[in-house]
């Protein structure tokens, strides 16, 4: 494993599942440094379950798991940095394959592959895929196993603080980044042998507000990028509409994922819209309203 790995895992008031996640951290990452970020937790439960598995811990008063991961990032002593999710499972021996191809000089980025714990993981023989186009951020792969060359990350300035979760614009803060990554040169390796298991579920309800933040966030990142590179974000801007009239068509028999895909394409057309009022700087929404500090409970 080339350099030191730093794993950050982004938490907020999910205790029980923090502990879970970082039980399955200790046996997989080796000799990774693990960061805990906490994303303003309202009492110290978060800080005593890292303290408790042994591993670092830092908090941020201001939510959103941008923000999160940029302290993160801020942090780091790696030269390469992993993200997961405290929902998520990562499997033995995820670590070594996710972080491989940082042998080659131009890569500047990676991906593994997430599973449902409802469907098991399948073996696979399929070899690694290389991106290279700034549209093929959209198909990078997913924020809950995701790693970077540090040094690159930082160079441009890491998630942008406005999307993600915790924020109005509540998703697309990972496939920004890798589009952001490939944009300035570098490559993007998908990597299907490291593998992270993702074991919540939603209901209905939480399911159209989980699309339609989805929406939103991709709407406003397609939003800054026809005003950061118009050609760009024309390309990305008609990848991602085609893309979810096609599957609103193909889900419109079964009523909840008509609902949800419904509740993305509504979020995607608000997004595009509300992101014009919002400065942008080195491609990055500048965040003109974060949300409040958040105070421990004592």
């Amino acid at each position: 494993m080339p350099g030191l790995t730093t794993v950050v895992l982004c938490t907020r008031d999910r205790a029980s599942l923090l502990e879970d996640a970082l039980t399955h951290l200790a046996a997989a990452a080796g000799g990774a440094e693990v960061l805990v970020v906490d994303s303003g937790s309202i009492d110290d439960t978060t800080r005593q379950v890292a303290e408790q598995a042994g591993v670092d811990y830092v908090r941020s008063d201001v939510p959103g798991l941008s923000i999160a991961r940029n302290l993160g990032l801020e942090h780091a002593r790696g030269e390469f940095i992993v993200y997961t999710d405290d929902d998520c499972a990562v499997d033995p021996g995820f670590l070594a394959p996710l972080v491989a191809p940082f042998g080659i000089a131009t890569v500047g980025a990676s991906t593994g592959r997430l599973v449902d714990v409802s469907h098991p993981p399948a073996a696979t023989k399929e070899p690694a895929q290389v991106l290279s186009r700034t549209t093929a951020g959209l198909d990078a792969g997913h924020g809950a196993l995701m790693a970077f060359r540090t040094s690159i990350l930082r160079s441009l300035g890491g998630f942008d603080p406005v999307l993600g979760a915790g924020r109005r614009f509540g998703g697309a803060e990972d496939m920004d980044a890798m589009s952001r990554v490939l944009h300035a040169g570098h490559s993007v390796v998908r990597v299907p042998g490291a593998v992270v298991t993702h074991l919540f579920t939603r209901d209905d309800s939480e399911y159209e507000r989980l699309n339609e933040n989805y929406g939103l966030g991709i709407g406003a990142m397609c939003g800054k990028w026809l005003r950061t590179s118009s050609a760009d974000g024309r390309r990305l801007s008609a990848l991602v509409l085609r893309r979810a009239v096609v599957r609103y068509a193909r889900r419109f028999r079964r009523a909840r994922t008509r609902r949800g895909q419904a509740a993305y394409l509504r979020g995607f057309f608000r997004g595009l819209r509300e992101a014009r009022s919002i400065p942008v700087r080195d491609g990055l929404f500048v965040d003109t309203a974060p949300p409040s500090p958040v105070a421990v409970a004592r």
